[in-house]
């Protein structure tokens, strides 16, 4: 059984992931005008260019369910067997349930984005939904979103940027870690010189073109076109820095607005194994270097730190000692003035214990618990930023499990110890059966030799893995899609500001 248990232990640990949401920002009237300029040049660059919805060629009255996958369950094709392809059992069954209840073939379009352990990525696949979302609405076509884990974050973002639609219907969540986000330090600052450059540098070419242009000078179009361009740049530096800063804020609002919150269907069970693991490194908050062993360190770099003072002292003063004591032994005189001469080196002990001791007293002055902490603030933070995958300008400050700002949501908590034929002993069979086909060496189909038929055969064996194989599951988002567009046609589902 240990072998079991160290498969399972990689296998979490390499599918760890955290998905994100969003937070606070800054103010409102220039933000909302640097954002909404942006999205304009944003939506203008769509205009004529393909959004990747292939189901275009159908009716325009046909609905559409928009499907984004989670962490490593990306593939080229729109069609084949995940559960967020056309044609696969689940999309299968659930346009059946959808046609029973009075909703024939509803269109089922992909969204594909990496599938990486990148929020950076996740961001660029919020990009690519906002747009199939846009032209569905200029289309006139109801559409409906399904994502799963990471995908719902996806989601959160994609709809955020794609404004409110009275055509869109239900969102529904598989499992979804919701992230709260923050900007991180360094692009914080940096949106804040731009904002200061952005506030200072224009009146100052403004006041210099206002008083150029006046005069009779004969170099009118070079200060024109200096002073013009850096008044532009710094108005690109304003609005450059107010997005950034205000971006979070804006974002919360906007997809505050754009849904009623009985539109977005969430649902989870306490069972899951992701969910769980990705809340508890959410809210761990661990000591991974104690104060006692940063004195410790301390303490050995103060001696470090003496000895290469020292060297560096006779390095750079050594001309200055040594010269006349190699001139007198070159001509042979051993006496005292020698010794004398060698008394230079009783400032060895000088040095190294002036360094040293001045380290010992800051580290035992709380110089060793400032270290710790600073250790220990960084070492989390990287932990947490591998899992999270945070290689764009935000850290995690938090996960949920509704989405943020829109706490009213519906929420379908799955208590069954059964789910998809799924239960708590699942994962550990499927880890022995790894194992054991490790141990037995029985060629490709199993053990190592096939990385994708591990991770499949141990993915599948997840509660986090197995809500689109449960009927009652699939039974619950039918009803929930169909309860939505339904109200929709009658009026009820208009969605309000």
């Amino acid at each position: 059984m240990p072998g079991a248990f160290a498969a399972l232990g990689i296998f979490l640990f390499t599918s760890l992931s955290i998905p994100a949401g969003i937070e606070p920002g800054c103010g409102a009237g220039l933000a909302t005008c640097a954002i909404l300029l942006g999205d304009f040049m944003q939506n203008s660059a769509e205009i004529g260019q393909g959004s990747g919805l292939h189901a275009a060629a159908r009716p325009r009255g046909t609905p559409v369910i928009v499907t984004v996958h989670g962490t490593n369950d990306a593939a080229i094709d729109d069609k084949g067997e995940r559960w967020w392809q056309t044609g696969s059992a689940f999309t299968n069954r659930l346009v059946e349930r959808l046609s029973a209840r009075g909703i024939p073939q509803p269109d089922i379009v992909p969204i594909h984005w990496s599938g990486k352990n990148s929020d950076h990525d996740r961001l660029k696949g919020a990009e690519t939904l906002a747009r199939v979302l846009r032209r569905l609405d200029r289309e006139g076509r109801s559409h409906a979103v399904l994502a799963h884990s990471h995908g719902g974050n996806v989601a959160v973002e994609g709809l955020a940027r794609a404004r409110r639609s009275a055509r869109r219907g239900a969102i529904i969540s598989f499992v979804t870690p919701f992230f709260v986000r923050k900007l991180k330090t360094v692009p914080r600052l940096i949106a804040l010189f731009q904002l200061v450059l952005g506030l200072v540098i224009p009146p100052i070419m403004l006041w210099y073109l206002i008083e150029i242009l006046p005069s009779d000078s004969n170099k009118k179009i070079e200060s024109i076109v200096l002073f013009g361009g850096l008044f532009a740049l710094g108005v690109w530096s304003l609005i450059a820095g107010v997005r950034k800063l205000a971006r979070r804020y804006l974002t919360e609002r906007r997809f505050a607005r754009s849904l009623v919150p009985s539109q977005w269907l969430v649902v989870h069970s306490p069972r899951d194994e992701a969910m769980q693991l990705l809340e508890t490194a959410a809210d761990i908050n661990p000591e991974y270097v104690t104060t006692a062993s940063a004195m410790r360190s301390l303490t050995a770099f103060a001696s470090l730190a003496g000895v290469v003072a020292t060297v560096a002292f006779f390095v750079w003063t050594g001309s200055y000692f040594t010269a006349p004591i190699i001139e007198k032994i070159k001509a042979g005189e051993y006496g005292l003035s020698l010794g004398a001469d060698l008394t230079f080196l009783l400032v060895v002990p000088l040095i190294y214990g002036a360094v040293f001791f001045t380290i010992w007293l800051i580290a035992r002055a709380g110089g060793a618990w400032a270290y710790a902490k600073f250790l220990t603030s960084a070492i989390h933070g990287g932990v947490v930023g591998a899992a999270f995958g945070g290689d764009d300008a935000f850290k995690l400050v938090g996960v949920t499990r509704l989405p943020p700002y829109l706490v009213q949501a519906r929420e379908e908590r799955i208590e069954a110890i059964d789910l998809g034929g799924i239960d708590d002993a699942a994962l550990f069979v499927a880890a022995q059966s790894l194992y054991n086909s490790v141990v037995a060496n029985d060629g490709p189909e199993g053990g190592i030799a096939n990385p994708d038929a591990m991770w499949k055969r141990l993915s599948d064996a997840l509660y986090h893995n197995a809500y689109m194989r449960d009927d009652n599951v699939i039974e619950t988002v039918a009803e929930h899609i169909a309860t939505t567009w339904q109200g929709m046609r009658q009026g009820t589902g208009k969605q309000t500001a």
